[in-house]
């Protein structure tokens, strides 16, 4: 695993159109302006994405704008890959138990032996930006020795990898139905088990994919 010692993504994207899915005893739609940030937000797999690297994926956007996205998975543990052994894989001690027994995540496709750090707090590390009020991605060392050590650091996962879009690319797939929206909220991105993360995250915005038809798509 490698952690980088600077931020240097540029993938990044905006907007996405109306998301309408039917069923004969409701109907949601969700609707977008032009330049929508998702920032901050959910991805939610449809069960119709046809990619099997995020079947019932759902993915937190870290970072969006004009040039794409770029977000983790946040509900693929990697059950093979304790975080402890990890961080003394990196010549670092361990010395909280708890660190030990924590899985990292799959965050994505792209560049898995790469970890980031998503984590609660402030950006307050040698390579660190905030993504909201109190969530921040880490990408420098730092992080891992007070992890390891259990102290200055909240709620976090260490994922491998991301998931990135480029120009366009995230407004195509909304706009073909691949990925629903809602919002982020810390529960659900720090302390909800993983295999329910997927299915509580539609709950939020009132969808139950047992019933959910194949009808998404534009408004």
């Amino acid at each position: 695993m490698a952690i980088n010692s600077s931020w240097s993504e540029s993938c990044f994207s905006t907007g996405y159109h109306h998301i309408v899915v039917s069923h004969p005893y409701y109907s949601v739609v969700f609707v977008s302006m032009p330049n929508t940030n998702l920032t901050h937000h959910f991805l939610i797999a449809a069960p119709e994405l046809s990619d099997p690297r995020f079947e019932q994926a759902l993915i937190y956007i870290c970072r969006h704008d004009k040039h794409g996205a770029l977000g983790l998975m946040v509900n693929r543990p990697l059950e093979q890959a304790r975080v402890g052994k990890l961080l003394e894989d990196l010549d670092i001690e361990v010395t909280n138990p708890q660190v030990m027994e924590d899985v990292a995540l799959e965050g994505g496709p792209m560049y898995p032996e790469v970890g980031f750090v998503l984590h609660t707090g402030q950006p307050e590390w040698a390579s660190s930006f905030a993504i909201s009020e109190n969530v921040c991605i880490t990408t420098s060392q730092d992080i891992l020795k007070r992890i390891a050590a259990g102290q200055g650091v909240g709620h976090y996962q260490l994922c491998l990898g991301h998931a990135s879009w480029g120009k366009k690319q995230l407004d195509q797939e909304l706009g073909n139905g691949d990925w629903l929206v809602c919002p982020a909220d810390l529960t659900l991105l720090f302390d909800t088990p993983f295999e329910e993360r997927w299915q509580i995250a539609a709950d939020k915005i009132g969808v139950n994919f047992d019933y959910l038809s194949s009808d998404i798509g534009h408004a």
